[in-house]
């Protein structure tokens, strides 16, 4: 085999095993963590201008979670969207709850321009630590738990979602 022969085929070879591995961690990016704990964690946060807040307010209810910070952009983009489903969905027991990984001061100026129908508690450190034990080990922004009335984890998104991905879901929720 000549060597420019074997030079060509060292090459191809080298651009086959660096695509597989950028497939393979592309995948591994998108992929839902399957080993996170099905029911949900207690947590208690500040709230912007107000007392903290602790998830076991909403026991027996649905939750969405979001977690999100003023400096994504889908996360600032998702928010209109959950603030319309909210309003929508509140009476049947579907809340909506916001954890900003963010300081105060960056929401105060995000929140007096945006609506936001539903409530948001924050931190950095420690909203991150709750991020994680609701399965975001990676610091995902935004991230999306649903949690059904009996506190079970049952769906985990990361990423920005669309109505077309949440309405269905909360309408079945809904009816039960």
């Amino acid at each position: 085999m000549s060597s420019g022969v074997r030079t060509a085929l060292t090459v191809l070879l080298a651009a086959v095993i660096g695509a597989g591995g950028g497939i393979l961690a592309a995948l591994w990016l998108q992929e839902t963590p399957q080993e996170a704990n099905p029911y949900r964690a207690d947590f208690t946060l500040p709230q912007l201008d107000g007392p903290e807040r602790s998830i076991n307010e909403w026991d027996g209810d649905v939750v969405v979670l979001n977690f999100w910070a003023t400096w994504c952009s889908p996360c600032r983009e998702e928010i209109p969207l959950f603030s319309s489903l909210h309003e929508e969905f509140v009476s049947e027991g579907i809340h909506f709850l916001g954890v900003a990984i963010d300081d105060p001061e960056p929401m105060r100026g995000f929140l007096d321009q945006v609506e936001m129908s539903y409530p948001t508690l924050y931190g950095m450190e420690q909203a991150l630590d709750v991020a994680a034990a609701y399965g975001n080990d990676r610091g995902t922004l935004p991230y999306t738990v649903i949690i059904d009335r009996e506190g079970r984890i049952i769906e985990r998104f990361m990423g920005q979602l669309h109505e077309p991905d949440l309405r269905p879901l909360l309408e079945d929720l809904a009816e039960g």
